[in-house]
């Protein structure tokens, strides 16, 4: 293929989302002293009551900073599972400290983005705040492989919008045939890259069946696949 620049998503594709917020959710527990075990309660289920609430208040993003949302989150479950702290305020500034600083990738990216930095141009497109995407990428190790990261929040658009794309093609001074973006979303990724005609790889991450409908250029279910296609 004759692409001159590959472009990534974050979450779920170069980093392990779920990973990094499951260390956060638990690392702010242990630094605020606040010990399950005393209420016989699992982590395993501290996390499904937590991540409940979260996705709950996250609809609410447009009225809420993220310290609240992670406030609030810690509040609702505190509350639901009977656990007594006046730490709840600790707890977001914690989370959120964890969480900018520290990063889990998916496996095979520090290998992959090596080798395809030798070949191509490499950008990011992800949704989130400036604050927390640059800082997790810089505890990844992974910052300096891309040239260009576009964030939903400091541009006010987020995918699937096309504005996000045009944005990065503009920055890379780039049309859209010249261009690969890879990731784990056929919701956000695939819906985004394809309403402005960019060709769309799906890291199948969970080798989850497709909709007959949906049909990306290409499909991995390991990244290091992907040296197989560009």
């Amino acid at each position: 293929m004759s692409y001159k620049a590959i472009i990534f998503d974050l979450d779920n594709t170069l980093l392990n989302f779920e990973l990094c917020e499951r260390q956060a959710i638990l690392g702010a527990l242990s630094d605020c002293a606040v010990s399950l075990d005393i209420y016989e309660i699992t982590e395993a289920n501290f996390l499904e009551v937590f991540e409940t609430y979260n996705s709950q208040y996250w609809r609410k993003r447009d009225v809420l900073s993220p310290i609240e949302i992670t406030e609030l989150s810690y509040q609702s479950t505190l509350a639901q599972l009977n656990i007594k702290t006046d730490k709840t305020n600790h707890l977001s500034q914690s989370f959120w400290h964890i969480f900018n600083h520290s990063a889990v990738t998916e496996y095979g990216v520090y290998e992959l983005l090596t080798v395809l930095e030798r070949n191509y141009r490499l950008a990011v497109i992800t949704n989130g705040f400036v604050s927390a995407q640059v800082p997790r990428m810089q505890a990844a190790g992974i910052d300096h492989f891309f040239e260009e990261v576009v964030v939903s929040e400091a541009i006010g658009f987020a995918k699937p919008s096309p504005e996000i794309f045009h944005h990065a093609l503009l920055k890379l001074d780039l049309t859209p045939a010249q261009v690969l973006y890879v990731g784990d979303s056929l919701n956000h990724d695939y819906a985004g890259a394809r309403q402005v005609n960019i060709d769309f790889c799906y890291y199948n991450r969970k080798n989850q069946a497709l909709p007959q409908e949906v049909k990306p250029k290409f499909i991995v279910n390991q990244l290091l696949n992907l040296l197989e296609v560009v």
